[in-house]
């Protein structure tokens, strides 16, 4: 999780930082009546470009970051409750719970985190994201059961 929003923070700096090399992609030979505008127009189009990327993926980073923090999640006899910052909190009863399936991902292997994917009885699908050691997670609900 923090490898994936190093690399939205990575992103963003090279979008940041990629004006001048922008500037030579959009280069042409323009014909004479427009030489006073089309330089202009196409100095404000990669200042949007540069400014839009780079916010929408420093705020990415930053919505990953804070879920991967703030996500809770407690296991009882009877019960899974988990508590996110920016979903609120919710449970389901073990005894629902049908199959549970450990996704490390290609970072989270490397990293330690993952989620874990519940499927419910009424077939329906339950993706807890960004978990520290979701290999724990699992054998835990399995052995709850």
């Amino acid at each position: 999780m923090l490898a994936k929003a190093v690399v939205l923070f990575v992103l963003a700096l090279v979008v940041w930082s990629s004006e001048p090399t922008l500037l030579k992609l959009v280069q042409f030979k323009v014909p004479e009546e427009l030489e006073r505008f089309v330089p202009k127009i196409l100095t404000v189009g990669v200042w949007l470009f540069r400014y839009v990327f780079f916010i929408l993926l420093t705020l990415v980073a930053l919505v990953r970051l804070f879920s991967f923090f703030t996500l809770r999640v407690g296991l009882t006899d009877k019960r899974l409750l988990c508590d996110d910052a920016l979903l609120g909190s919710f449970s389901l009863d073990l005894g629902k719970i049908e199959s549970v399936k450990c996704e490390p991902g290609l970072f989270g292997g490397l990293f330690g985190y993952g989620k874990v994917i519940l499927t419910a009885a009424s077939s329906q699908r339950l993706v807890l994201t960004n978990l520290s050691r979701p290999h724990v997670l699992e054998q835990e609900i399995f052995a709850a059961k």
